[in-house]
C-alpha cells in the first residue's frame, strides 16, 4: 500500500512538472528568436539548454511516468520501456551538464577576449560544439542502451566532473578578472589600458549577465547533485541505491530543474520576460476574439 501511494504521488509530481517544463521551455524558446540583445552566440547555447529542458519534459518525464506505471503493461514492453528512459536520461542531463559549463567558458571569453569575443566565438563555432555536445551525450547513451553500462558510467562521471570543473573555473577567473579590472579603475587607469586596451565593455549588463548564468549553474547543482553523490557512492561501494522513495525523490530532483529554468530566463534576463510577456498576451487576444 505505501509502495501505491509513492508511485501516486511521484505521477502526479511529475505530470504537473512536465507540463511546467514543457509549456516553460516552449515559451523561453520562442521569446529567445525574437531577442536582439543577447549576442547571437550566447543566445544560440541558451536555446540548446532550453531545447534539452523541453525534451524533458515533452519526452523524459513521461517516460519515467510510463516506468512507475510498467506494472499496467507487459513485461517485454516494461524492459525496452525503462531502457528509452535511462539512454534518453544520459543523453539529456550530458547535455544541460556540458551546455551549462560551455555557457560558463562563453562568459569568461567575453571578458577575457572583449573586442575580438564576437569575431572569435562565432555562431557558427558554437553551433558545431553544440552538434557536438549533442553526439557526445547520444553516444553515451547508446553505450548504456547497449548494456556497456560501466563504460557509460565512468564517462558519465568524466562529463559531469569536467563539467562542474569547467564551471568553477570559469566563474572564479571571471571574479578575479573584474575585480582586477576594478583596482584599475580605482587607481585611475585610462579606459583603453584596462584589459590590454581590448575591453570597451559595459560591465554593470556583462555582471548583470553572469549573475544570471550563475542562478542557472546554481539551479543545475542543487538538482543534479544529490543523484550524482549517491550514484558515485553506489559505484564506488559496488551497491545499488536502495529505497524507492529515495531514488524516486532524487530522479524528480532532476527534472525539477527543466521546470526550474524557465522562471529563471524570466526572472534574471529582462529582455526574455518582456517577450514571454508579449507571447502570453497575443495568446490571450487570440483566445478571447
Amino acid at each position: 500500500m505505501a509502495d501505491e501511494g509513492y508511485t501516486t504521488f511521484f505521477v502526479t509530481l511529475n505530470v504537473f512538472l512536465s507540463v511546467i517544463a514543457l509549456i516553460g521551455n516552449l515559451l523561453i524558446l520562442v521569446a529567445l528568436r525574437k531577442v536582439t540583445s543577447i549576442n547571437p552566440a550566447t543566445k544560440l547555447l541558451f536555446q540548446c539548454l532550453a531545447a534539452s529542458d523541453l525534451c524533458v519534459g515533452l519526452i523524459e518525464q513521461p517516460l519515467f511516468v510510463a516506468v512507475l506505471l510498467r506494472d499496467l503493461v507487459s513485461p517485454t514492453a516494461s524492459y525496452y520501456l525503462t531502457k528509452v528512459y535511462a539512454g534518453l536520461g544520459y543523453i539529456l542531463c550530458g547535455v544541460s551538464l556540458m551546455t551549462a559549463a560551455t555557457i560558463s567558458i562563453d562568459r569568461l571569453l567575453a571578458l577575457i577576449l572583449g573586442l575580438s569575443y564576437e569575431l572569435t566565438v562565432t555562431v557558427k563555432r558554437v553551433r558545431e560544439v553544440v552538434i557536438i555536445v549533442w553526439l557526445g551525450s547520444f553516444s553515451v547513451g547508446l553505450l548504456h542502451w547497449i548494456d556497456l553500462r560501466f563504460i557509460s558510467y565512468g564517462l558519465s562521471f568524466v562529463v559531469t566532473l569536467f563539467s562542474i570543473f569547467a564551471s568553477a573555473f570559469s566563474f572564479t577567473k571571471i571574479v578575479l578578472k573584474l575585480r582586477q579590472q576594478q583596482a584599475q579603475v580605482q587607481q585611475r587607469v585610462e579606459p583603453e589600458q584596462v584589459n590590454g586596451g581590448e575591453i570597451p565593455l559595459n560591465i554593470a549588463r556583462y555582471k548583470k549577465m553572469v549573475h544570471s548564468v550563475a542562478w542557472l549553474q546554481m539551479a543545475l547543482i542543487v538538482c543534479y547533485m544529490p543523484f550524482i553523490s549517491l550514484l558515485f557512492f553506489a559505484i564506488v561501494t559496488q551497491r545499488l541505491i536502495r529505497g524507492v522513495f529515495v531514488y524516486r525523490s532524487l530522479i524528480t530532483a532532476v527534472f525539477l530543474n527543466s521546470s526550474i529554468n524557465p522562471i529563471l530566463f524570466c526572472w534574471r534576463i529582462r529582455e526574455v520576460k518582456r517577450e514571454v510577456k508579449n507571447i502570453l498576451k497575443q495568446i490571450y487576444q487570440r483566445s478571447s476574439t
